[in-house]
């Protein structure tokens, strides 16, 4: 130490200034106490100038604010403390200049040692000095501790802060803090200071595990109280590193919990060599460290969970503002609390212009009525998942555009209703696209009854006076009209067809379950077919519109007789799935007409995918195969090239997959799949 200093106490309390002055004349021989009561008694100290620190209490100084006045004005540098009573969980104290710790009880035995501790250390110390400031006394380390937690921000600052000061010039032989893994049920030492170097850190204590007497650590955690064993070599239970611990002639430890409220963090130990073991004041020492310990981790722990909200929050955040819709939150008045840039530039309004307003402000009231209605029956119900309504956007500027609203309720907050959030999207693109659509179909509808009508009766009219004609007409003029029969036969064929691309193009909403043979049959009694064979190859029961199936095969024998020619074999059949590929099995060969019986063709039974039409004409070369569903697409001098149009436009509004390949026999084989069976 160096000189002698002066410490000045002015009190009006002739008690508090006996008990703040006897522990500095006792235990430190360079500080010389002085003493004073009132302003006129400090005003004799302050002429002499020779001071190093003043020591006031609060009540004093409410009774004499000069003496501050006057103290600063002689000594502005002077280190002055003033103590003043504040209210806590524990009880009432005296905190030093509130910055520097906190003393329970001033004018109890012990507390005032502790405050004389901090005036001697103030003016005593020499920060060269390497020695613990106030000295070995529990208070002391309890003191130092605090003041090397005070900065800390992580677990490894505690630890270095908490076991660097318990085992600092000697205090105790080794300490550590170990953090408690409830997932593995074990505590984890951190790193660990000690008087040597060498005790074995690399290890972990399990927890909870069962298999007999609890450990010292279970006990701690279990009790949440600290456990203090001074014979470690003799006690039952497991103590953390028992045999390095006997080793080094350390026969005590204590090893307190680290908790705050319900949430365990660890465990802190200290082991001590002294032969008699850890006295009463020194176990309390080590718990109110062990507290302060918890309350910083808690603090971590807290400020960690902030950090990560706040980040999650801004990411939100950064999605809410960066989304195109529209987003926001109303209360549950209907008042905007929250918008995003999006909401802004669809309303035209400010931020500040929305937020506190009423959703009426952009909506209409017949929305606004429609929307409150939908809520309380959302409410009603405890529904929490989100609704969609249609609603006018009104802007500032007076425009309307129609969008569409998808709406959910904010959590309940103890069963209150709390509001709504709400995402906009502008449809008006959609609605334009709807009436265009709208449009269209009128004029398919217009179209088909044009077709229908206007074009089938003059065509039932020709065909009408063209027999009455081919009954008279000689043999020559018989050979032409018959080219005119065949010219209006084909116009016709074409107005079915456009009919029933106009009428049946749409996606089919209803079918049926049919037998597919039946049906095969069927459109192969409807095409004349005079010279050509039909063979089915298996037969199912399929979910389909019936009308439109048919018409379909009813264009594809058409087309097997016009490009296979009139003695053409036109097969149906049956595609399967197997697991790793489609085959097609065999199922009945029906015999030529007039003959009995079936034939069995096939054994396996895999899955039914769909059907094909084949047949054994010319076939189709690769570009005519890839071009053949196209409207526009035919290699006939006569036909328009929308009869296999409409097939695939069937097969699309039965959700089906079409594709044209090579038969067998070197034909053409039309293939359907994703067929729903019955």
């Amino acid at each position: 130490m160096t000189a002698t200093k002066r410490v000045l106490i002015i009190s009006n309390d002739a008690q508090l200034r006996a008990s703040l002055a006897a522990p500095l004349q006792w235990s430190y021989p360079n500080v010389e106490v002085l003493t004073a009561a009132g302003f006129t008694g400090v005003i004799e100290h302050l002429a002499d100038g020779e001071l190093d620190c003043i020591v006031s209490d609060m009540a004093t100084i409410d009774a004499a604010p000069a003496v501050l006045q006057a103290t600063r004005e002689r000594h502005p540098d002077i280190p002055l403390l003033v103590l003043t009573e504040y209210e806590a969980e524990r009880g009432s104290g005296a905190a030093v200049m509130e910055v520097v710790d906190f003393l329970d009880g001033v004018g109890d035995a012990g507390s005032d040692d502790a405050f004389a501790a901090w005036v001697a250390n103030s003016v005593v110390r020499n920060p060269t000095d390497a020695a613990p400031p106030g000295g070995s006394r529990p208070e002391d380390l309890v003191r130092d501790v605090k003041r090397a937690l005070v900065d800390a921000s992580s677990p490894m600052d505690i630890e270095q802060a908490v076991c660097e000061q318990l085992t600092l010039g000697g205090r105790y032989t080794f300490a550590w803090i170990g953090e408690y893994d409830k997932r593995e049920g074990q505590v984890v030492p951190w790193v660990s200071a000690s008087a040597t170097d060498d005790w074995p850190v690399s290890v972990t204590f399990p927890v909870g595990r069962g298999g007999g007497q609890q450990t010292v650590i279970e006990r701690a955690l279990r009790t949440r109280e600290p456990q203090v064993v001074n014979d470690i070599e003799a006690h039952r239970a497991a103590v953390p590193w028992r045999s390095a611990a006997t080793e080094r002639d350390c026969n005590a430890v204590v090893v307190a919990p680290l908790y705050s409220d319900d949430e365990l963090y660890g465990v802190l130990g200290v082991y001590s060599d002294d032969p008699g073991g850890f006295s009463e004041m020194e176990v309390s020492a080590l718990w109110e460290i062990a507290s302060s310990v918890s309350h910083v981790l808690d603090t971590i722990a807290i400020r960690g969970r902030i950090d990560q909200q706040e980040r999650v929050l801004r990411r939100y955040e950064r999605l809410v503002e960066t989304v195109g819709d529209g987003m926001y939150a109303l209360d549950a008045d209907g008042h905007f609390m929250t918008v995003n840039n999006a909401m802004r530039s669809m309303t035209g309004y400010s931020r500040e212009g929305l937020l506190g307003e009423h959703i009426s402000i952009v909506l209409d009231q017949a929305d606004v009525e429609r929307g409150a209605k939908r809520i309380q029956e959302m409410v009603a119900a405890d529904r929490m998942e989100g609704e969609t309504a249609e609603v006018t956007i009104h802007t500032k500027d007076g425009r309307s555009y129609p969008c569409e609203v998808q709406f959910a309720l904010l959590p309940y907050d103890d069963g209150e209703f709390r509001g709504t959030v709400g995402v906009m999207r502008d449809i008006t693109e959609r609605k334009q696209r709807e009436r265009e659509l709208q449009r269209q179909n009128e004029r398919l509808d217009a179209f088909a009854s044009i077709v229908s009508h206007d074009l089938r009766n003059p065509l039932g009219v020709s065909q009408g006076y063209l027999e009455l004609a081919l009954e008279s007409a000689s043999d020559d003029v018989r050979s032409s009209l018959e080219h005119v029969a065949d010219g209006l036969e084909r116009m016709e064929d074409i107005v079915a067809d456009v009919l029933a691309i106009a009428r049946q193009g749409q996606t089919v909403t209803e079918t049926e379950s049919m037998e597919l043979e039946s049906l095969v049959r069927e459109a192969w009694t409807n095409v004349e077919t005079p010279a050509a064979t039909l063979s089915i190859e298996g037969s199912a029961r399929v979910e389909a519109d019936r009308s439109r199936l048919l018409r379909a095969f009813e264009n594809l024998f058409r087309n097997a007789i016009e490009h296979g020619g009139e003695a053409v074999t036109v097969e149906v059949g049956l595609l399967y799935e197997e697991p790793d590929h489609a085959v097609e099995t065999g199922g009945f060969r029906f015999p030529e007409a007039g003959g009995t019986g079936v034939e069995h063709v096939g054994t396996e039974t895999p899955t039914m995918v769909g059907f094909y039409v084949a047949d054994d004409g010319e076939g189709m070369p690769k570009e005519v195969r890839e071009n053949a569903f196209d409207s526009d697409f035919t290699t006939s001098d006569e036909g328009l090239g929308i009869g296999l149009w409409v097939v695939r436009e069937v097969a699309s509004a039965h959700g089906w997959s079409t594709q044209v390949v090579e038969s067998q026999a070197g034909g053409a084989r039309f293939e359907f799949s994703d067929v729903d069976s019955a």
